[in-house]
């Protein structure tokens, strides 16, 4: 009789151990669509240690730079829907690339599916303080002759990208466009005088602005950073349709079932509600801390994506 409740529980344990989602049993992956060291591997990285111990298992990150993140979002659109792969990304491929006739080897939209928006931040107008410490002086020397400037952005259909080009076409500025990799590339060029200016999150370059070196001409939130009362908004500085706040999201390839999707959002709002040392380490990175469901960050992208086609379209605004 022993043996036999003995060989029963063992079925049993067995199979207990097998109905566990594969996401309680292995490591999630957190696939970063930017650079080591970018704000978005900044974000993965605050998530990861906030995410591991409310789903049980290790969380790992994994970046896969490159095509304006593209790279990454092709790697989670083609994982195994098992729970195990996520993709954490910036809005460009989902909100902006789309409406740039470019080629692509997924639709993110499609392909994958949203459980929330982990950060969302403001951006900062950098350039090259040698080029001037405000925007008139700026473009003053950037109309003058010969000025034969550039600017970097994080890839082509990226938020940098087409805020960039509203700059030009608002401000009658002409500049040459590079896409990088991530922002550490980019202001690696500009300290080298390689670039005049980027639209990039204040964690990128605010030991530089402190330092002198690139200078903050304008923001793009809706109100003055705090870390920098004195540089203007957009909307201050005379330029309202570069007021914009990023966000990084965090996805699933499309066919995950519903019970893994929901499985990871409850740890993200636990997360969201609960974890202090994640809200402090976003704000040091210059983020706010959203508590979005699924649905939510759904319609987010989809009323986002409307007013960036309208935007592309106005502004004629055309793919690299």
């Amino acid at each position: 009789m022993t043996a036999r409740l003995s060989r029963a529980a063992a079925a049993l344990l067995l199979a207990l151990s097998a109905a566990l989602p594969a996401a309680a049993q292995e490591p999630l992956r957190l696939i970063v669509c930017a650079p080591a060291g970018s704000t978005v591997d900044i974000t993965a990285r605050l998530w990861a240690e906030a995410l591991k111990d409310r789903l049980g298992q290790p969380v790992v990150v994994e970046p896969r730079a490159g095509a304006g993140g593209m790279v990454g979002v092709e790697a989670v659109a083609r994982a195994r829907p098992d729970g195990l792969t996520a993709l954490v990304c910036f809005p460009g491929s989902f909100t902006m690339r789309p409406h740039l006739g470019q080629p692509m080897p997924v639709d993110p939209n499609t392909a994958l599916t949203p459980v929330a928006l982990l950060a969302t931040a403001p951006f900062v107008f950098a350039a090259d303080a040698r080029l001037g410490r405000t925007l008139p002086e700026f473009i003053a020397r950037a109309k003058a002759p010969g000025a034969d400037l550039s600017y970097a952005s994080v890839g082509n259909g990226s938020l940098a990208h087409l805020g960039m080009e509203l700059f030009k076409a608002r401000t009658g500025v002409a500049m040459v466009h590079v896409p990088y990799r991530g922002s550490p590339e980019a202001v690696a060029d500009m300290l080298a005088g390689r670039i005049a200016a980027f639209i990039t999150p204040l964690s990128a370059v605010a030991g530089h602005i402190e330092a002198g070196r690139i200078a903050a001409l304008f923001t793009t939130g809706p109100a003055r950073l705090p870390q920098l009362p004195a540089v203007p908004t957009a909307r201050e500085a005379g330029l309202p349709d570069l007021t914009v706040v990023t966000w990084h999201g965090l996805f699933l390839p499309a066919a995950t079932p519903e019970a893994a999707v929901a499985r990871l959002s409850q740890a993200v709002l636990a997360a969201a509600r609960e974890d202090q040392a994640l809200r402090d380490g976003l704000a040091r990175a210059g983020s706010d801390l959203p508590v979005t469901t699924p649905a939510e960050a759904k319609a987010h992208i989809a009323a986002e994506s409307a007013i960036w086609a309208r935007v592309i379209a106005e502004a004629g605004i055309k793919a690299d």
